[in-house]
């Protein structure tokens, strides 16, 4: 039973670094004429690989707002529920460690998650791209 709440919090890592990760590749796929009228307008590649890495780390910092508190709460909530269905004596953890590794590596993760799809957005083919609208 030790073992279940680190099974549970490596999955959700690891369903949250997919997610991240579509949600930038899309953003890049989908906005690909805005970008091109920035880069029209006079938006360098340097600025718009700058603007993807900003996406991706607003919706990390954004992500570890809820995430963080919610978590706690319906984490605790959860275990002490499963704790009490079974024969365990409910002692809840503090992950001190935990916390304070969360907020740099989710950072990391998803600027280095952003590395792709910024390198695609600084080769948009500005002049194709608004040809096609």
């Amino acid at each position: 039973m030790a073992a279940l709440p680190l099974a549970l919090s490596a999955f959700l890592a690891v369903l949250a670094v997919g997610a991240v990760g579509h949600a930038l590749s899309i953003a890049v796929r989908r906005r690909r004429r805005e970008l091109a009228v920035l880069r029209a307008l006079g938006l360098t590649r340097r600025q718009s690989r700058h603007v993807i890495i900003t996406q991706a780390s607003l919706l990390a910092v954004i992500g570890l707002i809820f995430g963080i508190p919610l978590g706690i709460a319906l984490g605790r909530t959860l275990w002490h529920a499963a704790a009490n269905m079974t024969p365990l004596a409910y002692n809840p953890p503090w992950a001190q460690l935990a916390l304070l590794l969360i907020v740099p590596l989710a950072l990391v993760a998803a600027n280095l998650l952003a590395a792709w799809p910024a390198r695609r957005a600084a080769r948009l083919r500005t002049a194709q791209i608004l040809r096609t609208e």
